[in-house]
């Protein structure tokens, strides 16, 4: 998460120094996505079949390598492996250390429980863009992931030492290769897709339509195939007639728009619109974090009792309007407006991932929690990296044929945030299916 927020704030600095493109930087991001797309369903299958303290020590020692590869890239071909492999790590790691937590739980107080799992999450939006920001200030963007390098092999160091084995549930299962290459070739289709599209903004073109038609090929393709052989296919497709968990998925997809979208412009828009140094734009970001923690703890109990939608229903429309001053923000808006309302969204979007997570859990036997969380990472992910590119393609659309003027930045952020909140609000319609709770009977 920290390396993940860092990698934002320095678009810009990365940018000017291997004098490349934002679109291409844009890489940076998004193939870190894509890594941890792929390996996500293999770690699914390898937390069944050896040890979990192995695995996350493995994973570790790869997100080491990839953070030092990183770090002494001169390129932007360099940084781009450097990330595949990052995120390739990542990508066992956060389904894993899910997994391992709820497995450990037994399913209860699910709600209280992602709380306080997912407070890195709440503290690297307050931590990474301020650290990053000294960090790209003082030394060079190179430091961002020289900074890993110490963080984990202190972690490293205390997973030897505390974490339980964890055995395997199903030592010897075999990796089923078929799920594997449909999920890569969806996730790698879809991506690519939409990259591209945000490169040309033109949906006609085949550059565009052949990997989005290879990922709806290997979708349709992985849908038959847990049809017919469902005991081989990594995820079961019965997972999906549990209301909650089709929701939950739904919500996940979508709020990487939200979320990883909003969190790709916000640090562009504090640097190029209102002129801020990197070190700045990283503090201006601090409300938001602290407003994510201020609702995180009593969110979760609050699920735990009513169930998820109406908690989830409230933080979607909230976040709504707090997201609004944006897509009308200049480079004259009073900042004390928009840092208030910063703190609002951040309290907003806090309110309503906890429950979405948390539920995508609820009513599922133990033997379905490594499948539900392979299948809600990957619509997570993919959700992420369709976020940033949607965006990056409206900024680059309502720039096309004008030049790079401070007028016409601004309206291309206002449009790009204004497409933001359209698809925050369309998330009301699967929020509407999570699981309500009266009298502590589950509907």
């Amino acid at each position: 998460m920290l390396d993940s927020t860092m990698a934002n704030i320095a678009v810009n600095a990365i940018t000017q120094n291997l004098n490349t493109s934002v679109s291409n930087v844009q890489w940076v991001v998004t193939v870190y996505v894509l890594a941890m797309g792929i390996t996500v369903p293999i770690a699914g299958w390898a937390i069944d079949w050896i040890s979990g303290k192995q695995l996350y020590l493995w994973a570790s020692a790869g997100f080491l390598l990839g953070s030092v590869v990183s770090g002494i890239s001169t390129t932007i071909t360099g940084l781009i492996i450097g990330r595949i492999i990052q995120g390739a790590a990542a990508g066992i790691i956060v389904p894993l250390l899910t997994t391992l937590i709820v497995r450990a739980a037994n399913g209860k107080d699910l709600g209280k429980l992602m709380s306080i799992v997912g407070l890195p999450a709440v503290l690297m939006p307050i931590l990474g863009p301020t650290i990053g920001g000294f960090i790209i200030d003082q030394l060079n963007w190179h430091w961002i992931f020289y900074i890993n390098i110490p963080i984990v092999l202190i972690s490293m160091t205390a997973l030897i030492i505390w974490l339980p084995k964890f055995n395997p549930t199903q030592p010897g299962k075999r990796l089923d290769f078929p799920s594997i290459i449909l999920f890569a070739g969806l996730f790698t289709g879809f991506i690519l897709g939409i990259t591209k599209f945000s490169h040309t903004a033109k949906l006609d073109q085949s550059s565009v339509l052949w990997p989005l038609g290879i990922g709806l090929t290997c979708l349709i393709g992985y849908v038959i195939y847990a049809l017919v052989l469902p005991k081989r296919a990594l995820v079961n497709l019965n997972l999906f007639k549990t209301r909650s968990f089709s929701a939950a998925s739904i919500l996940l997809l979508m709020s990487g728009i939200t979320l990883n979208g909003a969190m790709f412009l916000l640090p562009l828009y504090f640097q190029n619109i209102r002129g801020l140094s990197v070190v700045w734009a990283g503090i201006y970001l601090i409300p938001q974090g602290l407003g994510m923690l201020l609702t995180r703890t009593q969110v979760g109990k609050l699920t735990d009792r009513i169930g998820a939608r109406w908690v989830v229903v409230v933080g979607i429309l909230i976040a709504t309007f707090s997201t609004l001053p944006f897509a009308f923000a200049g480079s004259t808006t009073n900042k004390w407006f928009l840092l208030a309302s910063l703190f609002v969204r951040g309290a907003a979007v806090g309110a309503f991932t906890i429950p979405i997570m948390a539920d995508s859990y609820t009513g599922l036997s133990p033997a379905q929690i490594p499948e539900a969380t392979t299948a809600t990472r990957m619509f997570q992910n993919i959700g992420s990296a369709f976020g940033t590119a949607i965006l990056a393609t409206v900024m680059a659309h309502s720039l096309t044929g004008k030049l790079p003027t401070i007028p016409h930045l601004t309206t291309s952020y206002n449009t790009a945030f204004m497409w933001s909140i359209a698809i925050t609000l369309l998330a009301l319609i699967p929020a509407w299916f999570l699981s309500v709770k009266y009298s502590g009977v589950k509907k």
